[in-house]
């Protein structure tokens, strides 16, 4: 995998991004490959990124994995870390606000304990779905795609993971417009499961197929993770309340 800037454009490496003459004086580096800029979002704020990043574009998730970050062949950003737990506790308060929103229709046991237990207990599901779905998918990028490269930065199929993840975040968008909007959740799940093919893809340099393939076989052991830990709890009824 790239240790030195990449453009955006074709993904090939390039010297440097730009050239600085005077503080907030700088200028593109144009690539020698394609002749395009090697990285236009480096004068562009977070709204465009936004954007791109909504629009799935390959340029903007090569930007953010391999110009904007610091490689590390270890760890993880702490700024990815962040969004990474920010991810796990919306995961949980979706999860909870289904549940609270269904139960009254459901004789659930679960209901009746402490408010806190409750918290613990979709907490701990939660962090189990997140490392089970992150396992899964460095198994089958290895088993896949293994012997392509000599070293893959495994942390870094989780922070590209996390990032293109973000499309979560916008659930809370129809918890507050509408009550009844999550039941469209589906919809956003689509939109983070196309964000992490494509950041995937551009990480690992192979096609849409087989990217789709390693993120429905970490998906699948996710699935049945939730489904064991749910069983061994004594909790079946939850499986359709808490399956998001």
């Amino acid at each position: 995998m790239p240790n030195m800037p990449t453009c955006v454009e074709c993904g090939a490496p390039v010297t440097n991004l730009y050239t600085e003459y005077s503080k907030g004086n700088i200028r593109l580096t144009p690539c020698e490959k394609c002749k395009k800029f090697a990285d236009k979002y480096v004068e562009h704020d977070f709204v465009i990124i936004f954007i791109d990043m909504l629009l799935h574009k390959p340029q903007v998730y090569r930007h953010l994995l391999f110009n904007r970050l610091e490689y590390r062949d270890h760890g993880i950003d702490p700024n990815v870390f962040k969004l990474g737990i920010l991810l796990i506790l919306f995961d949980v308060y979706i999860k909870w606000f289904r549940l609270e929103k269904y139960y009254t229709a459901s004789n659930i046991p679960f209901i009746e304990q402490p408010v806190f237990l409750q918290y613990l207990y979709i907490l701990f599901l939660c962090v189990i779905e997140f490392v089970v779905f992150q396992f899964g998918v460095r198994l089958a990028v290895s088993f896949y795609i293994g012997d392509k490269y000599a070293i893959i930065k495994y942390n870094y199929i989780a922070i590209a993971l996390i990032i293109s993840s973000f499309g979560k975040i916008l659930l809370i968008l129809m918890v507050i417009w509408d009550y009844n909007g999550l039941e469209y959740s589906w919809l956003i799940n689509i939109v983070v499961l196309t964000s992490n093919v494509e950041a995937l893809a551009v990480f690992l340099n192979v096609g849409y197929f087989k990217t789709l393939l390693i993120l429905i076989f970490g998906l699948g052991l996710k699935v049945l993770a939730q489904i064991f830990f749910i069983q061994i709890t004594n909790n079946p009824l939850l499986l359709t309340l808490l399956s998001i």
